[in-house]
């Protein structure tokens, strides 16, 4: 986009719409954000971006769902994904753009397939090997993309009820951005563009994060997952054709 009046309401309407589908669902929000925004920036600007917007989410969050909270399950998830964090974030400086772009439509496409095809009547009892991957996995695609795919999937199958599942995803989340702030800081990743941007998407976040609080408590939980997973295959497929074709 040319016009910097221009870029900065664009990204105020993609955060809106992101904080209200997390506001509706408690997560996803970056699911959305990353592909639309990465149409016209690159991932070292929207990863910084959606980090500092989604830490004070998170921290709301963790604290609303608090009751629900295991820290036993959630420092085990945190040390995973904190190991895989630096190798992402390695790769987010010095990778090619269009490859990182790909890449993230494939992992978007991957999870709203499965989101689709799963079978939810089976249970799926904890695994402490597999959580440590799928953990760690996340903490890779944290550090390239500020996306957690992996152990959400994974928590989401695993957890007794939608507090539980909130409260446990929300507090990993915010862990796991505060360590991220560190890193980026250190890796020069925090600039003065990328905080204007911050300030132009903060009113729509706010707003957002707040409507879809309200909805939430009138939909149904099968309403809210048909939006999310329609939403994010669409960014997924639309940014993946778009780095194959362009190389950008």
């Amino acid at each position: 986009m040319n016009s910097t009046v221009e870029l900065y309401i664009f990204v105020f309407l993609i955060e809106f719409v992101c904080y209200f589908i997390k506001g509706l669902a408690g997560f996803g929000d970056p699911l959305i954000s990353t592909p639309l925004l990465s149409m016209t920036m690159d991932n070292s600007v929207i990863s910084p971006l959606n980090l500092c917007l989604a830490t004070p989410v998170n921290a709301y969050m963790s604290w609303q769902n608090r009751k629900a909270f295991s820290i036993r399950t959630s420092l085990f998830i945190i040390l995973c994904i904190l190991c895989g964090i630096i190798p992402g974030t390695m790769l987010l400086k010095y990778a090619s753009s269009w490859l990182l772009k790909a890449f993230l439509g494939i992992l978007v496409i991957g999870i709203g397939i499965e989101m689709i095809t799963r079978d939810r009547t089976k249970t799926m009892h904890p695994n402490k090997v597999i959580l440590g991957i799928v953990s760690f996995c996340s903490g890779i695609t944290a550090g390239l993309y500020g996306i957690n795919l992996f152990f959400v999937a994974y928590i989401e199958r695993t957890s007794k009820n939608r507090q539980a599942f909130r409260g446990n995803i929300c507090f990993v989340f915010l862990i796991e951005n505060i360590f991220r702030i560190v890193t980026y800081i250190v890796s020069g990743l925090l600039t003065k563009s990328v905080m204007m941007l911050v300030l132009a998407a903060l009113p729509g976040m706010a707003s957002g994060f707040t409507l879809g609080s309200v909805i939430d408590k009138k939909l149904s939980e099968q309403a809210i997952r048909r939006v999310i997973i329609a939403i994010f295959m669409a960014g997924g497929f639309s940014i993946f054709i778009k780095a194959l074709i362009f190389r950008a």
